[in-house]
């Protein structure tokens, strides 16, 4: 069994490789399979009875998400996204996607004064309703173990949110042989990518 150490490097080491590979993605290949994702997605039953989506601003060459939100505002659901405070993370509710604006590393963020999900100094939350949270990540497994971005920003917050379901999106290529556990890694219910659901 790997140490916590090698564990993190290992990390590391198939972090970069998979951003790598995502990073050299064509815009047309990346809309064409980011398309495919989101309607997979927009068609699961978590979403469907969800009715509140807690879910990522995409960037980068991240599986794009602004169809899910616009989809999801135009259907009723209460739409949270993330804004990003020190090493915590809180997540905000909008009306529309042009409510965000460049915020932590330039990524689109909500105002911090508009609703917030639960208050930061709380240790956990039930929300009232189906709650769904779309995660972003670096890298998963076949058995969705996840590699994030390494700030451990969904690990804690997800830990919090007792509720919650949560769905990844990623493309195929981010699927890898096996990804090392850590003890307050999060696994969420699905990973979704534009070739099918694990």
């Amino acid at each position: 069994m790997a140490s916590a150490s090698e564990a993190v490097l290992e990390k590391e080491r198939i972090r970069k490789r998979i951003l790598a590979l995502r990073a050299q993605m064509d815009d047309g290949e990346w809309a064409e399979k980011s398309g495919r994702i989101a309607a997979r997605l927009l068609r699961h039953p978590l979403y469907r009875g969800a009715e509140h989506i807690l879910c990522y601003v995409s960037y980068r060459k991240e599986a794009d998400t602004e169809r899910i939100l616009t989809e999801s505002l135009s259907a009723g659901k209460a739409v949270y996204c993330p804004r990003v405070r020190g090493r915590e993370m809180d997540f905000y509710r909008i009306d529309s996607v042009k409510e965000l604006s460049a915020g932590f590393h330039g990524i689109y963020e909500p105002q911090e004064r508009a609703e917030r999900l639960f208050a930061p100094d709380s240790d956990c939350c039930e929300i009232s309703g189906r709650v769904l949270a779309i995660l972003p990540g670096a890298a998963f497994d076949r058995e969705r173990r996840r590699i994030g971005y390494g700030g451990g920003y969904y690990d804690r917050y997800l830990k919090r949110l007792k509720n919650a379901a949560s769905i990844a999106l990623a493309f195929s290529f981010q699927i890898v042989e096996s990804v090392p556990q850590e003890a307050h890694d999060i696994r969420p219910q699905a990973v979704l990518t534009e070739c099918g659901e694990l």
